[in-house]
């Protein structure tokens, strides 16, 4: 949304900076013990304010880091996971800042040569291409989870005027006492993983049974009849969080399932899995 700033929990300082390609909203507000950045800027492909544009946004948190060493390890590891390599090292504020430069000056690259020689060849605004103008958007949370860990997730959107936008999630689990990141090997019992899956084989078949009564699904057979588990089994994703009261595990689209079916995520009571479970 263009032209104005919304406050969300707590003190949002905001700053307009009005450039020649677009405008930019800068933001920053404390909600301790995490930090929120939020950036947002229309970035056109020339000073031309009827131009095609990036949409931009970013809505990014992180671990407050004054005098924690623990803190600045966990946003490190967030930024290389969620921003890439390349903003591993950098304070959380110039990584986020970077990254909007970084991709903004690549969108420009890509797309302005194509648009200026469609230009070139007196095209009319109404006929250039939809996939001129995009959108990019990420959303990130921290928050605490089940004793002793810290959550990370990111929330992506990105529509570069294909048939469907892109959508997807990450997830990332930390040990609070070490800044350690957890992976399912971490986390997992490795003679539990058979239990495991069959636990979320059974989630499955219950949601979907749920979400289409009339499919009547019961099996893993009524599940692939309708589009689930076709080209993979099950198994354990990557992308799970370590929540206070149950595990959560996330397929993105297209990994179980059509890009129809959406995201799926499956709940498991720790009463349920506790048992496949690493103790620590």
């Amino acid at each position: 949304m263009k032209g104005q700033i919304q406050v969300v929990k707590g003190v949002l300082l905001t700053l307009l900076v009005t450039l020649a390609s677009g405008c930019q909203w800068i933001g920053t507000y404390d909600v301790s013990p995490y930090q929120h950045i939020f950036v947002e800027e229309e970035a056109h492909l020339t000073d031309d304010a009827s131009s095609p544009f990036c949409d931009f946004s970013i809505d990014y948190s992180y671990l407050d880091e004054e005098d924690d060493s623990i803190a600045s390890l966990i946003n490190r590891a967030i930024q290389r996971e969620f921003l890439g390599e390349a903003f591993g090292t950098l304070t959380p504020e110039v990584a986020v800042d970077s990254f909007k430069n970084v991709y903004l000056r690549d969108y420009r690259k890509e797309i302005g040569g194509i648009y200026q020689a469609e230009k070139a060849l007196k095209a009319p605004e109404e006929e250039m291409p939809a996939w001129f103008s995009q959108t990019y958007s990420m959303v990130t949370f921290v928050e605490e989870g089940q004793g002793g860990h810290i959550n990370a997730s990111a929330n992506y959107f990105v529509d570069m005027g294909g048939a469907h936008p892109n959508q997807w999630s990450q997830w990332l689990n930390f040990d609070a006492n070490t800044g350690k990141p957890l992976t399912k090997d971490d986390v997992f019992k490795p003679e539990a993983v058979k239990d495991i899956e069959q636990l979320l084989l059974d989630k499955l078949i219950a949601m979907q049974a749920e979400l289409n009564p009339e499919e009547q699904v019961q099996t893993l057979e009524d599940l692939q009849r309708i589009g689930f588990l076709q080209l993979t089994s099950i198994y354990i994703p990557d992308n799970f969080l370590l929540a206070k009261d149950k595990v959560m595990f996330l397929f993105n689209r297209y990994d179980i399932a059509p890009y129809s079916a959406g995201e799926i995520v499956l709940e498991v009571p720790y009463e349920e899995i506790g048992h496949c479970l690493i103790e620590k």
